[in-house]
């Protein structure tokens, strides 16, 4: 089990704000304050040059920690000294307000995402019951996720990432199987 943890800015209508929700189901705890993140914990950051992979399981069992913010106030981003940032690689979102915009996923996303990709399904899997768009999620960036799953380091999530999006956009794979 991955303890995961919301650092809220508060800028989303609480209403739709999934941030709360994951706070309101046992799926994350709250971090108050910036101090409270976890020494040594991994924060998905949307400007980390390193993809979130397995081998950071060691680091997310310290705490993964989504910073829960809206994309228009993404400049804001607090950036620590203290923590492993890690973006995501390449996913489509499946919530309402972004449906099938790549890499604007909302936080419940990102978190669901990344307990995937640290081979913690089961744990991903909480959030089906509680956010009705979470099996489309899953629809979308499945395979996606099971390939980033399999990767050994963040060099080779950065390597499936392309392929994915080579053959989206119909452009050679770099192997030269087309």
């Amino acid at each position: 089990m991955i303890p995961v943890f919301v650092y809220d800015k508060c800028q989303c209508d609480p209403r739709k704000c999934t941030a709360r929700r994951m706070l309101k189901f046992g799926l994350a705890k709250e971090a108050k304050t910036l101090g409270a993140v976890p020494s040594g914990s991994v924060v998905l950051s949307p400007f980390s040059e390193k993809a979130l992979s397995p081998a950071d399981v060691r680091f997310a069992r310290k705490g993964l920690v989504v910073m829960d913010l809206t994309w228009s106030n993404i400049d804001g981003f607090p950036r620590l000294k203290w923590v492993e940032e890690r973006a995501l690689p390449y996913l489509l979102a499946s919530n309402p307000v972004n449906w099938g915009r790549p890499m604007e996923l909302n936080s419940a996303e990102a978190v669901m995402a990344s307990l995937m990709i640290l081979g913690e399904r089961e744990q991903a899997e909480a959030f089906l019951p509680r956010f009705n768009w979470a099996p489309e999620f899953l629809r979308l960036n499945g395979a996606m996720l099971e390939d980033h799953s399999k990767a050994k380091d963040s060099a080779e999530v950065v390597r499936i990432q392309n392929e994915y999006v080579r053959s989206v956009v119909g452009e050679p794979s770099s192997d030269g199987r087309g």
